[in-house]
């Protein structure tokens, strides 16, 4: 039989995907990485020239040049829209080099985004330019900030649901004296100067009644105040703002707090899950959870000597009994003094289940660090040990002399058992000597009957003969168990750049 002879498009006749309605087409150019590319598809017939311009999604980054033009397509763009109303916009110039972005530029942006946003708003702006840089100034922490800074007014968004506003140290934000953000759910503002009252504004109840997420990163206030924030609706708060004298949180459906560096805090959150205390220190003294469980799903506190100075928050421990979850992360560097610290620091832990170690520096032995926590810890069910690959690691003894970490009882464990262990996970296992004892030495305490795995990531690609030697003596010692999964992943981890 001969095949059928092959079907002839009429000349003429509209393709098939043309043919679709504007509302599949719309998918189609979504999956496009930004509106450019979708607005290049008008050379390809009549039906398509205006496709675009109806898009519910627009997502607008600028080439990574100085000329200010790259600037006009954005508003050109947005005149060009034709979209009654949008479900997310995105306005990303954080790339633009040299190029300037005034403050009347970008509340044309805003303006278009309050008319037309019926979902989420994103607007990324660049740090100031070399033209700019004699407007910065270090301030206290070290940090650059703007001395004559733009403002910028921000309008009121009634129908989007969240807005994710990056400002790049440029402006001093103002947000609308009156009116409501009804339908905001996530906030986050970034890099910007603010007054402390009209922060707090913004984010109260009566601004923003169903805010559940807000995150204030790197806010200067622009004199040193107090700062409230009052929500009913809130359940997820980072607060980062220098300047600030007094941090009060009246927040009854609050879950996950992240705090920094406020002189003082006043925190009255019954339903909180999660604390994670960053910056300087925690004092009891002067900061204060007056209203909140003892018993907590996550707690992350810090220790660090890092650059000579003291960052502490164990005094949480003080508050909060016991967690889920605890998260430790160690920085310490050489010097007596510093791991004397780190031993009174961390002489008591809350009970926890999960124990989570970052070892983001450590100029000490290992095992002795480790063993100090584990002793205080020895109920967990699950242990995870982390080291940071950007920084180079101590893989042998101590170099300070005298240092506690080299006494021989650093290295006991006075009959301390981990009957509980379930899993081991210890990521960056470079088989050093130190490692190797240490892993022994914590096996050699747990019931083999209970503890189900234990998981090595080694950092080299392949691993070297001599790491699996290492890893071999160890995979011995679980061998009585035939239940113990022993896993040991490999992985290519980049050189530290200093």
């Amino acid at each position: 039989m001969e095949p059928p002879p092959p079907v002839r498009r009429r000349r003429g006749a509209d393709d098939r995907i043309s043919s679709l309605p504007d509302e599949l087409l719309h998918l189609i150019l979504l999956r496009l990485p930004s509106i450019a590319e979708a607005a290049r598809t008008s050379v390809l017939s009549r039906r398509w020239r205006r496709v675009w311009t109806h898009m519910p999604e627009l997502v607008l980054p600028a080439p990574a040049t100085t000329s200010p033009a790259n600037l006009d397509s954005i508003d050109a763009v947005l005149r060009s829209s034709s979209a009654p109303s949008l479900h997310s916009l995105k306005i990303d110039v954080s790339n633009i080099g040299q190029c300037h972005v005034p403050a009347h530029r970008v509340e044309s942006w805003l303006s278009f985004a309050s008319e037309r946003l019926a979902g989420k708003l994103c607007v990324d702006l660049p740090w100031p330019s070399e033209s700019h840089l004699s407007r910065l100034r270090l301030d206290h922490l070290g940090r650059f900030v703007c001395e004559r800074e733009e403002e910028l007014a921000l309008p009121l968004f009634e129908r989007a649901t969240e807005m994710d506003i990056d400002l790049g140290t440029n402006f001093f934000l103002r947000p609308p004296p009156v009116g409501s953000f009804a339908a905001l759910t996530c906030l986050t503002i970034s890099c910007a100067h603010m007054d402390g009252g009209e922060l707090g504004r913004i984010v109260s109840s009566a601004q923003c009644p169903r805010l559940r997420k807000l995150w204030l990163s790197t806010i200067e206030l622009v004199a040193a105040c107090d700062v409230t924030i009052c929500s009913g609706s809130l359940e997820y708060l980072y607060y980062s703002a220098s300047e600030t004298i007094t941090l009060e949180v009246t927040a009854p459906m609050l879950l996950e707090i992240l705090v920094s560096d406020p002189k003082e805090a006043y925190i009255v959150a019954p339903k909180l899950e999660k604390v994670d205390w960053k910056g300087k220190c925690y004092d009891p003294g002067r900061h204060k959870f007056a209203v909140a469980p003892r018993h907590l799903r996550s707690l992350k506190i810090m220790y660090s000597t890092y650059f000579s100075t003291l960052i502490s928050s164990t005094g949480l421990r003080q508050r909060f009994d016991a967690a889920n979850v605890l998260m430790v992360s160690l920085a310490l560097l050489e010097g007596i003094e510093g791991y004397v610290y780190f031993l009174t620091d961390m002489d008591k832990l809350p009970a926890c289940e999960t124990l989570i170690i970052h070892l983001f520096r450590n100029n000490h032995a290992f095992a002795p660090i480790m063993l100090h926590l584990l002793r205080r810890c020895s109920c967990i069910r699950k242990l995870k040990l982390h080291s940071d690959w950007r920084v180079p690691r101590q893989t042998g003894p101590c170099s300070t002399s005298g240092c506690p970490c080299l006494l021989p009882e650093s290295y006991g464990m006075d009959g301390c058992t981990f009957d509980a262990l379930e899993e081991i996970e210890i990521s960056l296992f470079t088989g050093s000597t130190e490692e190797e004892e240490f892993v022994k030495l914590l096996l050699s305490r747990c019931n083999m009957v209970t503890l189900k795995t234990v998981g090595l990531t080694v950092p080299f690609v392949p691993v070297t003969s001599d790491i699996m030697e290492v890893v071999e003596g160890i995979r011995a010692i679980c061998c009585p168990n035939t239940k113990v999964q022993f896993n040991v992943r490999s992985r290519e981890v980049p050189k530290p750049s200093f």
